[in-house]
Formats: C-alpha cells, sequence, structure tokens
C-alpha cells in the first residue's frame, strides 16, 4: 500500500518535539530548583562585645591583653574600655569608675556589653556600695537597650581571700535583682601564681590567655540562648 509522503516522518516529528520540550522543562525546573535553594541572606555581621574592667582587662605589662585574645579566638568585633584602678566604687587614676566605661561602652553600640569585676574594691568592708554601683552599670547598659553580661572578680590562689569574695557576692546580687547573667570566676580561681606577674599586680600573658578562652566559653552560651 502507498503511503503519502510524510506519512512515517510525522510520528519521529512528534517524538523530536516531545522529547525538545522535556528537555526545555527540565533546564526550566533545575533553574528554579537552583533559584530557591539558595541562601540569599546576607551573612550575620560578627558579635560586637564592649568590655569594661580593670588592670586585669587593661593590662600592665602585657603584650597582649585577653580582650585582645577574644576577638582574634572568636571573630568577634571586641572593644575594650577598661581602666587600671577602676571598679564600681573605686575611680581608677582618673576618676573613671566602672559606670564611666558604661558611658563610653554606649557610644560603641555593641551588642553586649561585659561588666567585669574588680579587685579594686576589696578595700571596702562593707559590700552595699558595691552592689549598688555594679547595679547602676547594669542598668545604664539595660537602659541603653543593650545586652549586660557581668563576671565578677578571678583570683589566683586557694582559698580565696574573704575580701574578695565579698565583692563576687555583692556583683552576683546586683546581676540576679537585675535579671542579668552572672559568671562566677573563683569558683575555682581560674588563674595560678604562675600566671601572674612578680608583684601580682596581673595576669602573665598566659594569664590573659586563660581568662579570654573562659570568657570566650561563657559568652558564646550566653549569646546562643
Amino acid at each position: 500500500m502507498n503511503r503519502a509522503p510524510g506519512a512515517i516522518r510525522t510520528p519521529r516529528r512528534l517524538l523530536l518535539v516531545v522529547l525538545a520540550t522535556a528537555l526545555i522543562s527540565a533546564v526550566v525546573t533545575a533553574s528554579v530548583i537552583a533559584l530557591t535553594s539558595g541562601d540569599d541572606t546576607p551573612p550575620r555581621p560578627p558579635l560586637s562585645v564592649a568590655v569594661v574592667g580593670d588592670q586585669y582587662a587593661a593590662g600592665f605589662q602585657n603584650r597582649v591583653v585577653w580582650p585582645t585574645l577574644l576577638a582574634q579566638r572568636t571573630g568577634w568585633s571586641v572593644s575594650n574600655f577598661a581602666l587600671p584602678g577602676a571598679g564600681f566604687v573605686a575611680d581608677g587614676r582618673g576618676g573613671h569608675a566602672f559606670t564611666y566605661q558604661v558611658d563610653r561602652a554606649q557610644a560603641a553600640h555593641p551588642d553586649v556589653i561585659l561588666i567585669v569585676g574588680g579587685i579594686n574594691d576589696t578595700g571596702l568592708a562593707d559590700p552595699a556600695p558595691i552592689e549598688i554601683g555594679a547595679i547602676d552599670a547594669v542598668h545604664k547598659v539595660i537602659l541603653g537597650g543593650k545586652r549586660a553580661l557581668v563576671i565578677g572578680p578571678t583570683w589566683f590562689e586557694t582559698p580565696v581571700p574573704e575580701s574578695v569574695t565579698r565583692v563576687s557576692d555583692a556583683l552576683r546580687k546586683a546581676a540576679q535583682s537585675s535579671g542579668v547573667p552572672f559568671l562566677d570566676a573563683l569558683d575555682p580561681p581560674w588563674l595560678t601564681r604562675a600566671q601572674m606577674l612578680p608583684d601580682l599586680s596581673g595576669p602573665t600573658d598566659e594569664g590573659q590567655s586563660a581568662i579570654a578562652d573562659k570568657i570566650a566559653e561563657w559568652v558564646r552560651s550566653e549569646v546562643a540562648r
């Protein structure tokens, strides 16, 4: 039987059209998946931290201090406003108590302000002024819309002197009454005598490193909540 010209080729053309349509559909689908599966969310900026503290954070004879090491080991942006001799009651060498440092820290617009105290208040027999000063500093941070984290003073031997534990207890109470986290650095003490400068005025570089590791671990756990 004779077939009309093109009668055999028609199914073949139909098959080619079907295959071409399927190929185009597959390409479009793959493109859509690629576009929708891509994460267009901009990366989160590093955590911004401001440090309020005394000579342990400011350093005396150190090549590097723990706030700098904290930034290096975490990738966070860390601003150090600590001043030697400062405390919640102690005014430091320039009359710059912790509340003054908080004012400067607020101006840096950090995510978190670490308030790390303070061996310079150990000369006070009455802990009440220390607690009041700590509450004032913490409330300044809160009213400024920032997150406050409080760390007690650290030491280098056991038993810890009562004058140091008195400061730590006052800071714990201030943090609890203000509803902010508190980290005890005395149980056990973070440092050893070998990690202190010969005159015991502050940590050695090894001591600074130990403090940086302790604080990094704690802050990570707090900001993850």
